[in-house]
């Protein structure tokens, strides 16, 4: 998945960064977040490749 930080988190903007606090995820932030949703149609097919 590709997700925003999780409620409440919000304070650490950037510092998510840091250190791998998902599961196999792709985190960004949740401006990052609201910009890939405004330019993203739904049900587009991604890729993640190491």
């Amino acid at each position: 998945m590709i997700h925003g930080l999780p409620n409440g988190w919000g304070f650490l903007r950037n510092k998510h960064r840091l250190w791998d606090w998902t599961d196999g995820c792709i985190a960004v932030t949740d401006e990052e977040m609201r910009g890939l949703w405004a330019r993203v149609p739904n049900h587009t097919p991604i890729e993640i490749m190491p």
